[in-house]
């Protein structure tokens, strides 16, 4: 097994990742969000039925849909969502 620096057991393994239900990622009406991106709770969807709770942030969004990104698995993952799927958080100030 390959080590990596600064890591303590082994690596984490995506085969597990399942992706989430979401939205056909809509041609127009698109507004990409500023640095820093706007902070967010997002409910994820799977196609089981099951549902997670993420800490996120809102890449993009239209009337209609949001562009979520979260880590999940050591890897940045994206998808297009409900708007009532999201919820703002708070940032700790520094």
């Amino acid at each position: 097994m390959r080590r990596v620096a600064g890591w303590h057991g082994a690596p984490p393994t995506t085969h597990g990742f399942v992706p989430p239900l979401q939205l056909e990622a809509p041609t127009r009406g698109i507004t990409e969000s500023a640095s820093p991106a706007p902070a967010l709770w997002v409910e994820l969807e799977y196609p089981d039925g099951a549902r997670q709770t993420v800490r996120g942030f809102a890449m993009a969004w239209t009337d209609a849909a949001v562009l979520a990104q979260w880590i999940e698995f050591s890897i940045a993952r994206e998808a297009w969502v409900r708007p009532d799927q999201c919820t703002r958080r708070e940032l700790p100030r520094n």
